[in-house]
């Protein structure tokens, strides 16, 4: 019975000793991913804004950003309309952005995407996205869903893939 185990390891003695290898560089790989490597493609370090201020990201001058509970004819019941206006010059260059989102910075942590679907005129001047070849300036003006009880402050929060792994974080409060 002996002799046998000693010729299997003999005859996959290549195999183990790429195993001792690959195993623990593949563990290497995955945490270098999921930790250092993929946090340069994606937004996670703020930049803090705070109220009525304006910052240099990504080549554009950003800022001030204010926000302002609205009434609009279609928001439902027990629910309260938050309109956010972001100012945004590009400078000399076009800046491409993330569709901004509305966090509660304090309570439950809440977050909110923007809507369109809440019954405000049609306004070809209101710009809800940032147009990622234009080096004009404008502002983007974006309406917010939250319900009734969201307490603030709140933060809007957007990132331009050519400034991450930081993103925008703009504290306001309706």
């Amino acid at each position: 019975m002996g002799e046998p185990v000693r010729g299997w390891w003999r005859a996959n003695v290549l195999g183990l000793g790429a195993l001792a290898v690959l195993v623990p560089l593949l563990a290497a790989t995955i945490w270098w991913n999921e930790t250092a490597g993929g946090s340069a493609n994606s937004p996670t370090r703020a930049v803090a804004l705070a109220p009525g201020a304006a910052t240099d990201y990504a080549g554009a001058v950003v800022g001030p950003v204010t926000a302002e509970f609205v009434e609009l004819p279609n928001a439902p019941q027990d629910t309260r309309v938050v309109t956010v206006a972001v100012e945004i010059d590009p400078g000399a260059r076009a800046f491409a952005c993330t569709l901004p989102v509305l966090r509660e910075v304090g309570g439950d942590a809440r977050q909110w995407d923007s809507t369109s679907d809440l019954g405000r005129a049609p306004d070809a001047d209101r710009r809800t996205y940032c147009d990622p070849e234009s080096t004009a300036a404008f502002t983007l003006a974006l309406d917010y869903l939250v319900p009734e009880d969201v307490s603030g402050p709140l933060a809007v929060e957007f990132g331009s893939p050519a400034a991450y792994p930081e993103f925008v974080s703009a504290v306001v409060e309706p």
